[in-house]
């Protein structure tokens, strides 16, 4: 029952972000990765195969959601891009949907959602963003789960 109550709490905040508007964000993830193609990948033809690769793959795709759904929701609420932030910048914002209070506190790659009032106060997760795999997790101490991957 805890697993589903801390997976509703993820949805709730999902869907949540997703219903504000006026905020387009800065679609860092997308940008460093156009980025590392025009400036990394060396030689006349490398960047556009890897381009055409990346189109095929949709490696393209899966970084406008991650940005488009998750980032640019969570750079709408705190103000902050978690991937331009800065190590040890932080910031702290208090979100209220309903009769629930949310403190979320984001960091470079991670973002805490404590449930600071309203049924199941307490509740604590985080969302952490890897590097390697470029995925973002959700995790509290009942479950587990990639939002994006």
């Amino acid at each position: 029952m805890r697993k589903i109550k801390s997976f509703l709490m993820a949805i709730v905040f999902l869907g949540v972000t997703l219903s504000q508007s006026g905020c387009i964000g800065s679609f860092q993830l997308t940008t460093n990765l156009y980025d590392w193609n025009q400036n990394d990948v060396g030689g006349k033809w490398g960047p556009e195969l890897v381009f055409a690769a990346f189109v095929i793959i949709p490696v393209y795709a899966v970084t406008l959601l991650a940005d488009g759904i998750v980032l640019n929701s969570i750079e709408f609420w705190t103000g902050n891009d978690p991937l331009a932030m800065q190590d040890g910048e932080k910031e702290t914002k208090i979100v209220q949907q309903g009769d629930d209070t949310y403190k979320l506190t984001a960091e470079k790659n991670r973002v805490q959602v404590e449930k600071i009032a309203g049924e199941n106060q307490g509740e604590e997760g985080e969302f952490i963003y890897n590097d390697e795999d470029a995925t973002w997790t959700y995790n509290s101490e009942q479950q587990q789960f990639h939002l994006v991957k």
